[in-house]
């Protein structure tokens, strides 16, 4: 996992911390992912284990907890995503530069390019939005591994009830 960074006074060179955000960004789209397959395994067995038949009380007491779960995570990736694109809007509606780092930061149609000062507020604030993503993909990492533990309680409990 990446640590924090927190730019300091120091000089740091645009490409760095445009660097440390891909990065992020990077990584909180394999958590996402990962989280997303879980849930999908999950939802494969529940919806399996449920076409059998009904599994008994135990196990139908357990399945709104399981979906808590589900819905949980899905929702903590639906907002990743949701945090990232709004930053990126942000950032083009602020600056009218494209945010691509293979892209020059000179806006399209100006022959100035940004002040450095700007530039620099613009990457920190990318660099926020990123954390954010990184932290609430995580969360749907723990809550859709959640979901696992739950299903696998649920599924003992429809086999115990003899379901």
């Amino acid at each position: 996992m990446v640590t924090a960074f927190r730019p300091g006074p120091d000089e740091q060179a645009p490409e760095d911390i445009l660097g440390r955000a891909c990065a992020l960004v990077r990584l909180c789209g394999q958590d996402a992912t990962m989280a997303m397959a879980l849930l999908a395994l999950v939802l494969t067995g529940t919806l399996a284990r449920l076409a059998v038949g009904a599994p008994g009380a135990p196990a139908l007491a357990l399945l709104p907890v399981l979906a808590l779960a589900g819905c949980v995570s899905a929702g903590y990736a639906t907002r990743s995503r949701i945090t990232l694109v709004a930053a990126l809007r942000e950032v083009r509606d602020r600056t009218g530069a494209p945010v691509d780092p293979g892209v020059p930061w000179t806006p399209f149609g100006s022959s100035a390019t940004l002040d450095p000062g700007v530039r620099d507020a613009e990457l920190r604030r990318l660099l926020s939005a990123a954390h954010r993503c990184g932290e609430l993909s995580w969360r749907a990492v723990v809550w859709a591994v959640t979901a696992g533990v739950l299903f696998l309680f649920w599924t003992m409990a429809a086999a115990v009830a003899g379901g």
